[in-house]
């Protein structure tokens, strides 16, 4: 779709940088690749500037790592600074965003704050790898925000339910309705969209013609059920739909026929795994859109190290090769040497002309084996391209032909059968280590399970330590768990001899929901917003929702904040929140209440010592979390976000 038309003015156009997945701070320790993310993320903001964009918006994993080092956020932040502030005039007014930027100081876009002077705003939502999930509740967007340097939305507070709204800009005789999605586990997402608990909000008509866009970070290839966002999903009033989270760069826009709107997916800015999807060559895109109609330009990143990847069938080459006689070992080896000198000498094409991209090529040679005669030291061969490629410890990998062997079983209808069957396939659903150890807590005997920590807290530490690098995760869930279970025993005044029992149904009536509340629970500071209840010049489109749906304000508690004044001089009525306390009585309240909790802590001693809760390990939402019934809910309890992980 062309917007080169002269008839077209150019200050009715629109100009978008799209970047994805940029994934700061990836091997930074690594002395060859440290670099690598950052040179990319450089480029990215040069072609931002040379190309006059009206802003950047990015698709998530802005970091690789949940709490990034000083190292990654200083080099991000100057980054930032350098390229993004100026005195260019911002074109795009922002004529409602709907919703308060998160942790941002005046509660909207930078360029609105008079103490900064943005030239090039950035926009963004987070990704699996950057959640606020990690202790505090805080993102490193969090910081970015606060400090100015890009406006983080899209983040959900309450994952009872979502309500997306768009931020709404105008340049010209062009409206465009922004709407972000950041990444939420996609199990939890998928029985959102099934419970009719995903609602977008639309602007109206009255004010012209929009153009919608949607920037989302979720796994988009079928990755078995509940395990990735359907595009069917989404709404079909959308225009373009921006897809981080996936490596692999499709950045052309694709038609979905069924749902009548683009989508593109740009991929990440550097490898983070060396496997064939990354090899692709990395792009960024300008997006341009004039009204309804829109046109996005691909760019090739210049400083991207070159990659090369070649996978070989060993049982392919085995005539070629004799593998049926002599040393099998040393010809395959000999095969892989000169494959691995082929294989540098088509990197040397990849080399641009560009003064920072790296010139040592990383490349991975895929040996699919059969026979373990067939394998080599295969370290030892990649000393020997030490100095001419930037991996050599992992240029060769080695990876096993599995077939599948079809179990005899006398009765495929037997009980015992369908339970095999079933384990089988639970097993093979299972594709994160978390998921593994949920599952195999899961299907403990009663004797050997666990007493008091939940299946769930022990999966969402695994996820926290490996997805996450998070080492806090387990010292902090662990400390709120036990202090709930005290207070779960203090509340209910249990008799010591039904402490197991009562324990028991408290392990139970745990909750995904609880997991991660409980692991924002420790926090001092926590900064939690929810999206304005103002809902001025929108319309809701609810998803999937029939018309005399009950709706979801009646059921579900909304978190409370200050509200800030509406443009247009309609200002909403702060909610004031009362607090009890001076004189006399106070005093005497507070001296009863201590009194009360100093018994209620003696008594808890003589209980508790009789528990045992490991800090090891603890758990995350997960697609086998229906077969544990939770119990309902207590009431005014604080939500936490939840998040999850990724296709790398």
């Amino acid at each position: 779709m062309s917007l080169d038309d002269g008839e077209i003015d150019i200050k009715d156009i629109i100009r978008i940088m799209i970047s994805t997945d940029n994934h700061l701070g990836y091997g930074e320790k690594d002395p060859i690749r440290g670099e690598d993310s950052f040179v990319a993320f450089e480029e990215m903001l040069e072609l931002a500037v040379k190309e006059d964009v009206d802003f950047i918006l990015l698709g998530g994993d802005l970091f690789h790592d949940a709490v990034p080092s000083q190292n990654a956020l200083f080099k991000c932040m100057n980054l930032l600074r350098t390229y993004t502030f100026g005195d260019k005039p911002i074109a795009v007014e922002l004529i409602d965003d709907n919703q308060n930027f998160h942790a941002a100081i005046n509660e909207s876009v930078n360029y609105e704050d008079p103490n900064l002077n943005v030239a090039i705003p950035v926009y963004s939502i987070h990704g699996n790898h950057d959640d606020p999930s990690s202790f505090g509740g805080l993102s490193a967007l969090d910081l970015l925000s606060t400090t100015g340097l890009l406006n983080y939305f899209g983040r959900w507070t309450d994952l009872t339910k979502v309500e997306i709204l768009p931020i709404l800009m105008r340049k010209g005789a062009t409206r465009l309705a922004l709407y972000g999605l950041s990444h939420i586990h996609d199990a939890r997402l998928s029985r959102l969209f099934e419970s009719r608990k995903v609602h977008i909000r639309m602007p109206s008509d009255d004010d012209g013609e929009w153009f919608h866009l949607m920037v989302v970070h979720q796994n988009r290839a079928d990755r078995g059920p509940k395990n990735y966002l359907p595009e069917l999903a989404l709404p079909e009033f959308l225009n373009l739909i921006i897809w981080g989270h996936e490596h692999d760069c499709q950045i052309e826009p694709q038609f979905n026929a069924q749902r009548n709107f683009y989508v593109s997916q740009p991929g990440s800015t550097v490898p983070t795994s060396l496997s064939e999807g990354e090899a692709l060559q990395k792009h960024v895109a300008i997006l341009e859109i004039y009204k309804d109609k829109f046109q996005m330009k691909p760019i090739p990143l210049q400083t991207v190290r070159p990659f090369v990847f070649e996978s070989v069938n060993v049982a392919d080459e085995a005539d070629e090769l004799h593998l049926d006689e002599g040393d099998v070992s040393n010809k395959v080896r000999a095969m892989a040497q000169k494959r691995a000198e082929a294989l540098l000498e088509k990197a040397k094409e990849l080399i641009s002309d560009h003064p920072k991209q790296p010139k040592l090529p990383t490349i991975r040679l895929r040996l699919v084996y059969s026979d373990e005669e067939q394998m080599f030291n295969y370290i030892r061969l990649g000393q020997m391209f030490n100095d001419r490629v930037a991996n050599p410890a992992d240029l060769i990998h080695f990876k096993r032909m599995t077939k599948r062997v079809k179990a005899d079983i006398k009765s495929e209808s037997s009980p015992d059968t369908k339970k095999i069957n079933l384990k089988i396939k639970e097993c093979e659903s299972v594709t994160k280590v978390e998921d593994l150890v949920e599952l195999y807590y899961n299907n403990l005997d009663e004797s050997k399970s666990l007493k008091i920590l939940s299946s769930k807290a022990l999966a969402e530490v695994c996820h926290q330590l490996v997805d996450r690098s998070d080492n806090n995760a387990a010292e902090n869930l662990i400390k709120s768990y036990k202090a709930k279970a005290s207070d779960y025993l203090v509340e209910n005044m249990i008799a010591e001899e039904n402490v197991n029992e009562e324990l028991q149904k408290f392990k139970q009536g745990i909750t995904s929901d609880d997991i991660l509340k409980l692991l924002g629970s420790s926090s001092t500071h926590k900064i939690g917003q929810s999206p304005k209840r103002n809902t001025t010049n929108l319309e809701i489109n609810r998803v999937g929702n029939s018309e005399n749906e009950k709706t979801d304000d009646e059921d579900d508690d909304v978190p409370l904040k200050k509200p800030r004044a509406v443009k247009g001089g309609i200002t909403e009525k702060a909610t004031v929140v009362n607090k009890r306390g001076g004189g006399t009585r106070g005093r005497t309240r507070a001296s009863a209440d201590n009194s009360r909790s100093s018994a209620a802590t003696n008594w808890s001693n003589r209980v508790m010592p009789q528990l045992e809760i490991s800090t090891k390990v603890s758990s995350r939402q997960n697609p086998l979390e229906n077969l544990i019934r939770p119990k309902p809910k207590r009431p005014g309890k604080t939500k936490v976000i939840e998040i999850d992980d990724d296709s790398d």
